[in-house]
């Protein structure tokens, strides 16, 4: 299950997918689930659709993951050939200066930097402060707008990080961009190519979701189009096991201790939480203690943490969620780190909780 994984999260991580333009990871996925899925749809937004039947009556079964990433977007460029952006999703500005690009060009991919201010010319409090995107511009080594659009540039193009996905000296943690969230990709994949028809009771749908770095409401558009009872959400969380978290106050959760069961989620600015159902927390613990597998707990209250979950609670009829995420260190920056270990974990309580009859009944 792990190489599964990590050549999958690879594959993954290479294509650009940003809010809006996840076609390329749509292609990867549904080539991917040819022959292991009863039916393949991509509805009219983009988002991709795999159903497989069961054998054995049951429910109707929602899983997902999203394919988007943060990152940038062109939106003007300079009678000198430079490249002004904007932000995609909550991609960080601390990683801005120096940083090496990919533009998704129409005749292809340019690469770029984004430029900084010459460290001669900087003041002591100007080296202090972060540069920010409106400061910032990216530098593709042209003289003129001709020249870019010359090259399939123009307004809107998407600008990534050049970062691949790359193993550390400990081959068990891969490092890298779009970790969040092609990693719950990988899983739906995987377990989508190993469930059998006798496996599962009732009917499974592996939505693969859009704009959820952008906004956390884009899968419900699947939910109301499906109508499913319940639904596994497949996402990634912060780890709190690097200095300046407070890993036993702030997030106890660290890299290499399992897959999190997401207890609760908070919207960020608001009072308003969404709860995982409590039959389907069970089941995933269930599902863990039968893999063998080790995982964790947390319950986001105080600190702002959404999947696209917490949307679907509300969409169609209404339904039921949980939400099982991996760990990773360096939430929206272009160097990612997970544990593949994690990830193994995660497919494994999949896999096992997709074969489950779950009652949802409370009083």
């Amino acid at each position: 299950m792990k190489e599964a994984i990590r050549k999958r999260l690879k594959e993954l991580t290479s294509i650009i997918g940003l809010s809006g333009y996840e076609w390329d990871v749509a292609r990867y996925v549904k080539k991917e689930l040819e022959g292991y899925a009863d039916s393949i749809e991509v509805m009219k937004n983009g988002m991709l659709v795999a159903a497989k039947k069961g054998k054995k009556p049951g429910p109707r079964v929602l899983i997902s993951a999203h394919m988007d990433e943060v990152g940038y977007a062109v939106k003007t460029i300079s009678p000198d050939g430079f490249l002004y952006f904007s932000k995609v999703g909550l991609a960080s500005e601390a990683c801005l200066p120096g940083r090496r690009v990919l533009i998704k060009g129409d005749k292809g991919i340019v690469p770029g930097i984004i430029g900084t201010r010459s460290a001669h010319l900087l003041t002591p409090e100007e080296m202090a402060r972060p540069q920010t995107v409106k400061q910032s511009y990216v530098d593709i080594c042209v003289s003129s707008r001709e020249e870019a659009e010359a090259l399939g540039i123009r307004t809107g193009s998407q600008i990534i990080p050049d970062s691949p996905c790359v193993e550390m000296l400990d081959t068990d943690y891969l490092s890298g961009r779009a970790i969040d969230d092609r990693v719950g990709c990988a899983i739906l994949i995987e377990s989508m190519k190993n469930l059998k028809a006798e496996d599962i009771h009732g009917e499974v749908f592996a939505v693969f979701g859009i704009l959820e770095e952008s906004t956390v409401s884009a899968v419900s558009s699947a939910v109301n189009y499906l109508n499913p009872d319940y639904g596994l959400f497949i996402d990634t969380v912060p780890a709190g096991d690097v200095p300046d978290s407070d890993y036993l106050k702030e997030l106890p959760v660290g890299l290499g201790k399992g897959p999190v069961i997401i207890l609760s989620q908070a919207y960020a600015g608001v009072m308003a939480y969404a709860v995982s159902h409590p039959k389907l927390v069970e089941a995933l613990r269930d599902s863990a203690a039968s893999t063998g597998v080790k995982y964790q707990e947390f319950a986001f209250i105080n600190a702002a943490y959404v999947t696209d979950g917490a949307r679907c609670i509300y969409a169609g009829n209404g339904m039921a969620i949980v939400s099982l995420a991996i760990p990773r260190r360096y939430s929206h920056s272009p160097v990612e780190v997970c544990n593949l270990n994690d990830a193994a974990a995660a497919l494994k309580i999949t896999e096992d909780f997709l074969k489950r009859n779950i009652d949802l009944t409370m009083i």
